[in-house]
């Protein structure tokens, strides 16, 4: 296990682009209110994500740890199909009730290579802006639907505008969610 400091954004998205025959296994933000979760195996993909997106990226030092590997497909992913999630939880005064389906969408993107970035500067709610890779086969991509519309408040699939718009984007039962902790 390898693990490499930058002190800037710009700085990772560069050394991923250039990186080749490594699987990311933890990306990090020096930050005690804004976690990053990352299940890219793909350093490029990870760079596309925030080359799309550099929003749901902060400002900040990232420190990263790798594992070089000599078997891997950089075809594996179709970097042009990303779905962008919005999920978010809240817990209820004087219950251990969370409104939102932020826990259990995680728990179901097991199975998908995503990014994360939660929010927590707020101590009312946690918010979580998601990129996911979206699959090829159409029954894995009928199963991710389901779990975003089931999770999410928010979704979009790439629909090749370039855009999230009014055609792409989706309303999700997310907020309407109710989770024991």
């Amino acid at each position: 296990m390898n693990e490499k400091k930058f002190p800037n954004k710009e700085s990772l998205r560069k050394w991923l682009i250039s990186a080749t025959g490594i699987v990311l296994t933890s990306v990090s933000l020096m930050s005690n209110v804004q976690d990053l979760e990352f299940q890219f195996s793909s350093p490029k993909a990870l760079a596309t994500v925030m080359e799309g997106s550099p929003t749901y990226f902060p400002d900040g030092q990232y420190i990263i740890t790798y594992s070089n590997s000599s078997d891997l497909d950089s075809d594996d992913l179709d970097y042009s199909k990303m779905a962008m999630v919005i999920s978010l939880e809240a817990k209820l005064a004087k219950s251990d009730t969370l409104i939102g389906g932020l826990r259990p969408l995680l728990s179901a993107l097991t199975d998908f290579e995503y990014c994360c970035t939660i929010d927590r500067t707020n101590p009312a709610y946690v918010t979580a802006g998601i990129w996911i890779v979206e699959p090829s086969d159409p029954a894995e991509l009928e199963k991710l639907k389901q779990v975003l519309h089931e999770n999410s408040v928010f979704y979009a699939f790439n629909d090749g505008s370039g855009f999230v718009t009014l055609n792409n984007a989706r309303t999700g039962n997310g907020v309407q969610k109710l989770v024991k902790i």
